[in-house]
Order: structure tokens, then C-alpha cells, then sequence
């Protein structure tokens, strides 16, 4: 993809305390429609202490598409994607950390692009 035909920059932070329970999933908001959306850098961190995976994906009517899986991050150590990620109309990026305790501060950032499609 040329980013010359990209019609807007995609940048997200999210913070969040992980559940009760682990798996902690945190998800980007769904890919609209007739968009395309290529994240560039991903990262993610648990602030609080460490944990023992990160799986990311994508997960589309129900059914999830395991992309990448890092193991073992230190606290405060950024788990960084290896690989663009191309996302399409419905799309939900998501990271899924295993051995996460409860209240801990979860921090997940995407930068990337997006594109509107047209007929």
C-alpha cells in the first residue's frame, strides 16, 4: 500500500485495568464501512507488573484470527508487533494478555492509516 493513498492518520491509546479474569482482552473500536485501516506500530504494556503473554489479532463475526504472540514481558516493558496489520470493513484489532491480576494498568497504542473505499 503507497501511504500517499492514505486518506487519514489512525492513532490510539488505550488504557484500561485488567478484569477479575485472564485472559484481559482490549479491542480497537470495529472498522467502519467501505474502509480499510494498515497499523503500522503496535504496542503494549502492562504498567503494573508482568505477565507471561500477548497475543494479538483480529477478530471478525465471532470468529478470531491469531496474528502475532509475544511471551513473557517484563512490567513496563513495551510488547511491540512485528508486522503491519491490514484490517478490514467489521475488523477488531485486539490484544489478549494471559496472566494478568486484577486492577493492573493496561496500556495498548496503534498508529497506522486508513482509507475509504469507494464503489
Amino acid at each position: 500500500m503507497n501511504i500517499n493513498d492514505f486518506s487519514r492518520l489512525y492513532r490510539r491509546t488505550i488504557k484500561e485495568k485488567a478484569g477479575a479474569t485472564s485472559p484481559h482482552r482490549i479491542e480497537l473500536d470495529r472498522v467502519g464501512a467501505k474502509t480499510l485501516r494498515m497499523l503500522t506500530h503496535v504496542t503494549v504494556e502492562n504498567q503494573t507488573l508482568a505477565y507471561t503473554k500477548c497475543r494479538l489479532g483480529i477478530s471478525n463475526s465471532g470468529n478470531d484470527h491469531y496474528l502475532d504472540e509475544l511471551t513473557d514481558p517484563a512490567a513496563g516493558e513495551l510488547a511491540v508487533s512485528r508486522s503491519d496489520v491490514l484490517l478490514g470493513e467489521g475488523d477488531v484489532f485486539f490484544a489478549e494478555l494471559t496472566g494478568t491480576v486484577e486492577n493492573q494498568l493496561l496500556t495498548m497504542t496503534c498508529v497506522g492509516w486508513e482509507q475509504g473505499l469507494h464503489d
